[in-house]
């Protein structure tokens, strides 16, 4: 047997590394709701054969975290339809990990001065019976529930890197602590572990660092639609005593993005006098001058916005990037030796903003198919492959089929993207439509701004709950050790300052909502460089994502850095 991974998983150093080896049962790689809903499941499984009589032997199951504890790196504030959950954890809701239940809604397309109610919400967004969530809560509760039924949760160990047999995964490596800005090592270092596994999981979240190391080694996206993102940025506003409005929802199209621009907007009512603000734009956008933390301050200062928010501070901000590209983008869901779940598999229904509910169906039927798996004591691709057969029988595939054209139909705007699916909604979608790269989109400056140039500074929006970036990036909570490499790899500099600068106005510096990138002066060569302040970054990867040259890549850094999410 051969075990391998990267050599870049490793410090630069002259002695060798010795790592321990844990072996476990199941892993799952990654705290999300997927991962978590998944372990119970399994341990729930292992309850019932107890309870059935059989004579089985204790089974480990492990969950891997990067953050500092569970809910910590999950950033949203959502509508989440209950049926897993209910399907899970009968009696869930007497335990109150929830908001609030959607009794108000409200659609509107927004010009800039005004508002126009849609009659009734188009059905996709009909969240009668829904529930507004901390996505990151439900993530502490079902964390809870989990480690009380045996389940070992490792909290700021994130995963490398993949331990493979040939073309078998078979674990994965931890990353080291304790490296310092050369990488060298500091006196508090402590190698990374290797943890081997029967069947391993992932369920890292959208561009997942080792689904996307699996994918590419095995070839598992070929013939499949390119993998499309949306990123979404948020504030959490505390309103005045008795001022909320919990239970209440409103999503918006149209201002302030563009025609050609897709995305939206959304204020969630949560308990105690909160209210949950948020902008999706699609990654796909032409328009190299887009920032959308910017764009979140605008729709602020709209009067059907502005109105729910007065009095109201800002307490709490954060971005994530979001899977887009719907059915037809979804990677091969198996492999020897493992599955994806949730967003690393893209799983997710963009046409109704749901992803939550589908994301723990499928950590479930990973259990299911990782206990068929130990019992049979097989964890080959053909026994693996009951998990994409079982996706297939479930509302996962039924959700994510009907709206399998959904992104894909706004490639040419908004407006024709709209009356597409209008008639997918009252006729059913036809066919496949073809995807593509969002990094790919992105125009040159003098086309984009017809001869003009972006600014990488915007003009204060004059509203009472106006933000500053780095303002923002603060009440996330975000915390590196700034001595250690960065995680964020950039592959060729000069590209930034030169080509990149003058065809597209170096767009990092606006796309990012943590304000990562920056063209300070060059004291060296003249004009401008770029700096990365990687210490600021949210792990939303949406540079790894939108950079339209594909030179920067986001790795995990040093386990527990990162931002620290517990309002949203």
């Amino acid at each position: 047997m051969s075990e391998h991974a990267h050599d870049d998983a490793a410090p630069a150093t002259d002695e060798p590394i010795h790592r321990e080896t844990m072996e476990v049962d199941v892993l799952f790689v990654g705290a999300g709701v997927s991962s978590l809903a998944g372990a119970i499941r399994f341990m729930q499984m292992m309850e019932e054969a107890k309870e059935n009589g059989v004579d089985i032997p204790e089974l480990s199951v492990a969950v891997l975290e990067k953050g500092s504890e569970i809910g910590a790196h999950i950033f949203s504030g959502a509508v989440m339809n209950p049926k897993a959950l209910d399907e899970l954890l009968p009696g869930w809701r007497e335990d109150e990990p929830f908001e609030a239940e959607v009794h108000k809604e409200r659609v509107s397309f927004l010009t800039q001065y005004a508002g126009y109610d849609f009659p009734m919400p188009p059905p996709p967004l009909d969240n009668h019976g829904n529930l507004i969530v901390s996505a990151s809560r439900i993530a502490r509760y079902l964390g809870q529930k989990a480690e009380a039924m045996g389940v070992m949760i490792f909290a700021g160990f994130p995963a490398v890197d993949v331990l493979w047999d040939g073309d078998k995964v078979i674990g994965v490596q931890t990353g080291d602590k304790g490296i310092d800005a050369h990488g060298r090592q500091k006196s508090n270092f402590e190698a990374g572990v290797l943890i081997k596994s029967k069947v391993t999981i992932f369920g890292e979240g959208v561009l997942g660092h080792c689904s996307r190391i699996v994918t590419r080694k095995l070839g598992l996206d070929a013939g499949r639609n390119p993998w499309q993102f949306e990123t979404g940025v948020k504030e959490i506003i505390k309103l005045p005593p008795g001022k909320g409005m919990p239970g209440f929802v409103m999503h918006t199209l149209g201002w302030p993005l563009d025609k050609d621009t897709l995305g939206g907007t959304f204020i969630y009512g949560a308990k105690d006098d909160y209210l949950i603000v948020g902008l999706v734009v699609s990654l796909d956008y032409r328009d190299p001058g887009i920032d959308p933390h910017y764009l979140l301050q605008q729709f602020k200062s709209h009067p059907e916005v502005a109105k729910y928010l007065k009095g109201g501070k800002v307490e709490a901000y954060g971005g994530k990037a979001l899977a887009a590209g719907g059915l037809y983008s979804m990677q091969q869901s198996y492999f020897d030796g493992g599955m994806f779940i949730g967003e690393c598999a893209q799983i997710m229904n963009m046409e109704s903003l749901k992803g939550l509910h589908l994301g723990m169906k499928s950590g479930m039927l990973a259990a299911e198919t990782a206990w068929e798996a130990i019992d049979k004591e097989d964890s080959s691709a053909a026994v693996m492959k009951g998990y994409a057969d079982r996706l297939e029988a479930s509302y996962i595939h039924a959700e994510m089929y009907k709206a399998r054209n959904f992104h894909q139909n706004f490639d040419k705007g908004l407006y024709l993207g709209m009356v597409r699916n209008g008639l997918a909604t009252v006729f059913g979608s036809y066919g496949k439509r073809d995807g593509h790269h969002d990094h790919a989109a992105l125009e040159p400056v003098p086309v984009a701004m017809n001869g003009g140039t972006t600014k990488s500074e915007q003009p204060k929006v004059n509203i009472p709950t106006y933000m500053q970036k780095l303002d923002d990036v603060y009440l996330s909570g975000v915390l590196h050790d700034e001595d250690q490499p960065s995680h964020l790899k950039v592959a060729d500099t000069d590209i930034c300052r030169t080509k990149c600068a003058e065809e597209y106005g170096n767009p990092c510096t606006r796309f990012c909502p943590a304000q990562v990138y920056e063209m300070v002066a060059d004291s060296e060569r003249g004009g401008k460089k770029l700096q990365v302040n990687f210490s600021n970054c949210v792990h939303c990867k949406t540079c790894d994502i939108k950079d339209p040259y594909q030179i920067i890549t986001w790795t995990p850094p040093e386990g527990g850095g990162g931002p620290n999410y517990k309002m949203t």
